[in-house]
C-alpha cells in the first residue's frame, strides 16, 4: 500500500462526517487529482466506495483495514517507547512513518512481547484482533 493511500484511509476512518475528495485534499494538504487518484486505488482494491461528486465511503473490507493498521501502529508505539525511551508523542509520530514497514507477524510478536496491551503510551485504546487482516489483502 502507498504511504498517501494509507493516509487517505486513516483520514476516511477517523473523520466524524464523511468526506469528498475535495476534503481530504484540503486536509492533506495535496491536489484534488492526486488523492482522487488515490480513492481509485482504494477502490479497486475493494476498501471504499465512491461515485464522483459524493462522500467517499470506507466499505467493510476498508474499515477492517484501518483498525488493524491502526492497531500496527499504537502497537509500534509502545515498542518505542518502552524500548527505546521516546516520549509518548515522538513515538506515536514515528510509528506512523514505520506503520507500513513491518509485517503482520512481527507486529503480532510486538503485541505478545508486551501481552496484548490495550493502550499506547499516548492513552489510544489498542483494537486487539484475532488474526492479521492486513496480510491478506495489502
Amino acid at each position: 500500500m502507498l504511504e498517501l493511500d494509507y493516509k487517505v484511509l486513516k483520514q476516511i476512518f477517523r473523520a466524524s462526517n464523511h468526506l469528498k475528495v475535495g476534503d481530504i485534499a484540503k486536509i492533506l494538504k495535496v491536489p484534488h487529482s492526486t488523492i482522487g487518484s488515490s480513492v481509485k486505488r482504494l477502490e479497486e482494491k475493494g476498501y471504499v466506495i465512491y461515485e464522483r461528486y459524493k462522500p467517499v465511503k470506507l466499505s467493510h473490507t476498508g474499515k477492517n483495514l484501518a483498525i488493524e493498521l491502526g492497531r500496527h501502529a499504537r502497537l509500534l508505539e509502545l515498542l518505542l517507547h518502552n524500548e527505546l525511551g521516546l516520549d509518548p508523542l515522538d513515538a506515536h509520530n514515528e510509528s506512523e512513518k514505520l506503520n507500513l514497514l513491518l509485517s503482520c507477524n512481527t507486529i503480532n510478536k510486538i503485541c505478545a512481547k508486551y501481552e496484548h496491551p490495550c493502550e499506547c503510551p499516548c492513552g489510544v485504546k489498542i483494537i486487539n484482533s484475532s488474526d492479521c487482516f492486513c496480510e491478506r489483502t495489502i
